[in-house]
């Protein structure tokens, strides 16, 4: 018996030792940003904060209907994401990775929002009103890019 269990100790140990670990390469993650850098849409202008708020949350209830006591938090959280995008957009066409390294937590910050004030199900909606190609002339392309 004490044999046995002493053949499978050792039997699970060198199992153990032979056992790799798999860690993304540096190169792979240098690749995702390139990537990213080179689909970059570089991000319209935002103009005046409480035009460019007001014309993004009438566009999103009117296409979401999400209810007149929805409307106040949806200001409350697209004017407070259009004041910080305004301070980093001039450094989108000087640098880009920065930019994007700034806007990024900036968007997901909104988008915990926008989905805690709309739900999962107008949220996935929402989603979908992404304009193709940061079309200057749809006001939503403000929360976009």
């Amino acid at each position: 018996m004490k044999k046995l269990f002493l053949a499978s100790m050792i039997l699970i140990f060198s199992l153990m030792a032979q056992a790799q670990i798999s860690v993304p390469k540096l190169p792979a993650l240098k690749d995702a940003a390139a990537s990213a850098l080179k689909n970059f849409i570089a991000p319209p202008p935002i103009g005046d904060v409480a035009k460019t708020t007001d014309g993004v949350v009438s566009k999103l209830m009117g296409a979401l209907a999400p209810g007149a006591d929805k409307k106040g938090a949806l200001i409350s959280a697209v004017s407070g994401f259009l004041k910080k995008k305004q301070g980093i957009i001039g450094t989108a066409k000087s640098d880009p990775a920065k930019y994007l390294s700034q806007f990024n937590p900036l968007q997901q910050g909104l988008f915990g929002k926008i989905k805690g004030i709309l739900g999962a199900s107008s949220f996935t909606k929402f989603l979908g009103l992404k304009p193709a190609g940061g079309d200057p002339a749809n006001i939503l392309s403000n929360l976009f890019f």
